[in-house]
């Protein structure tokens, strides 16, 4: 060949030669043409070939390692072995922990175990924590924790299958001296390390808590209360109200109350509530068939309609715009504007009738009398007036006479025991003995009451318009029966005379009367 020719040229042309060589230049190609042993050749040539062609890579195990920017962890991610590389070794591993500067808080147990996984399971083990510095402690400042039994009396939301509705209530009532926060002491703070070996400092941190406020008092590192009261609490303070001012009715969204300060409802006192009160009672609302009982003054800016059923228990003055169908005890004096309908009224005071107002029915026992515009009704029930006398001992008679007949009824049958049965007169004589003491003891106490019965022989009845016929009257137990209209009247005990006497009606001296608006 020509020394000019293109050696590129001349080898594919010899390539080609050599490939087409063995092929038949006529009829079909097919393996039957092809010699078997270049057959053969040339298939395992290409298995060999395709199998080389996809075996892995030869690579040994290694570990990567990543601090944490705040050099308090480490992140270790473990690479298996691959093709016929070498195994992880855990002398590798430690070496490259510590050449990252790694001395505190490494997991060699977590190490160990991870390494042999990644070599037996040929898995890759990404994020791997393999040393954890000590976080440090913080000092944690004094602060409160409060009582967890000052919780109103609500309605579980899973409630059992008996509630009493009428004792649910949404306020917390404590006593005085009741605790009501503990101080929880200062925690000290601890330095941390990081996984370099470097100290971390603690912070100081301040717990919020809400602050004493009115009416509370420290004592011995707990605050308690300083007074009965409403317990109030909101996230920034605590403190205990004298007055439990209700926003609403005494229905069943409040329940029953017993406060030991000064009430204020709102609203009114639904029917069957009980109302308790250790100082005066406000109420703005009118006051169904209920029980109020309040130790001081109770004002009512409406009336009482008590369906016969209501009790009033009021140990200071009373004021009301009417009073119907219920029973009132006041230490103090009444003040009703307008009617007294068919109740049972005791007052250790006076009953003061405004203008214009009237006493039909039941009973009124005023211990220093009555002043009112008009009593009874032409054709009205019986009304009765007892004055003069001490109710509060009058009761405590009946009690002794009550006591005395029991027990006079009781040693009636104790004798009668006693001759029926000889044999029992042994046991029976000294029970004999003790309820004639029992009944000479009532005797004794009746006869110390009898002599702070009468009270007030000055006690009047005084009548600005007009009394009807029917009416009673009893001044310290002397007794008079109204038999005709009479308008303009006084009624007093004449005691030279003994009897009840009447007199022009005189227009009384203003007596002071207490703000009906005050319970503070």
């Amino acid at each position: 060949m020509p020394k000019n020719k293109d050696p590129t040229l001349e080898n594919l042309i010899n390539g080609t030669e050599e490939l087409i060589r063995d092929i038949p230049l006529a009829g079909a190609l097919s393996a039957a043409s092809l010699p078997a042993s270049q057959l053969d050749d040339d298939l395992r040539r290409r298995e060999v070939e395709a199998l080389s062609s996809e075996s892995e890579p030869t690579n040994d195990g290694v570990a990567g390692f990543t601090v944490s920017s705040d050099h308090m962890l480490v992140l270790a991610t473990f690479y298996p072995p691959t093709g016929d590389g070498k195994p992880l070794d855990l002398e590798a591993v430690r070496v490259g922990i510590e050449a990252l500067g790694v001395t505190t808080g490494v997991d060699w147990e977590t190490v160990k175990r991870s390494v042999l996984n990644c070599n037996e399971e040929r898995l890759q083990l990404s994020d791997v924590e393999v040393a954890h510095g000590k976080k440090p402690e913080d000092e944690i400042l004094p602060y409160l924790v409060m009582n967890p039994d000052l919780k109103p009396k609500a309605l579980a939301d899973d409630p059992p299958t008996r509630v009493d509705f009428w004792e649910v209530s949404p306020f917390t009532i404590v006593k005085k001296g009741d605790a009501l926060a503990s101080i929880i002491p200062k925690h000290d703070g601890a330095m941390g390390k990081s996984v370099m070996g470097a100290d971390v400092p603690f912070l100081k941190h301040a717990v919020p808590f809400p602050k004493p406020g009115k009416n509370t008092l420290w004592q011995k590192g707990s605050v308690h209360a300083a007074c009965d009261g409403k317990f109030q609490l909101t996230s920034t303070g605590f403190w205990i109200e004298e007055v439990l001012d209700i926003h609403g009715d005494i229905d069943f969204h409040v329940g029953n109350i017993d406060f030991p300060g000064n009430v204020m409802i709102q609203g009114e006192v639904r029917n069957g509530f009980v109302v308790k009160s250790g100082g005066s009672l406000l109420c703005l609302g009118s006051i169904e068939a209920c029980q109020i009982d309040c130790t001081g003054d109770f004002v009512t800016r409406k009336g009482i309609v008590g369906g016969n059923k209501a009790m009033l228990r009021v140990g200071g003055t009373m004021h009301a715009k009417f009073i119907e169908g219920c029973s009132i005890d006041s230490k103090g004096s009444i003040y009703v504007s307008t009617s007294v309908l068919n109740s049972s009224v005791h007052t250790g005071d006076r009953l003061e009738m405004g203008n214009r107002s009237l006493i039909v029915g039941g009973t009124i026992q005023a211990q220093n009398g009555i002043s009112a515009f008009q009593i009874g009704t032409a054709r009205g029930p019986r009304t009765e007036i007892y004055c003069g006398i001490d109710f509060g001992v009058e009761r405590k008679l009946v009690w002794c006479r009550d006591k005395n007949i029991a027990l006079a009824f009781k040693l009636k049958d104790v004798e009668n025991k006693m001759k029926a049965s000889p044999e029992a007169k042994s046991l029976l004589s000294a029970l004999r003995d003790k309820i004639k003491a029992a009944i000479h003891q009532v005797n004794e106490n009746a006869m110390l009451l009898i002599t702070n019965l009468d009270r007030n022989e000055g006690a009047d009845v005084s009548v600005r318009e007009v009394v009807y016929p029917g009416t009673y009257i009893e001044i310290c137990h002397i007794s008079f029966v109204v038999t005709k209209a009479k308008r303009f009247v006084t009624f007093h005990l004449d005691k030279a005379s003994g009897k009840i006497v009447e007199k022009k009606w005189e227009k009384r001296p203003t007596r002071p009367q207490p703000s009906p608006e005050r319970v503070s």
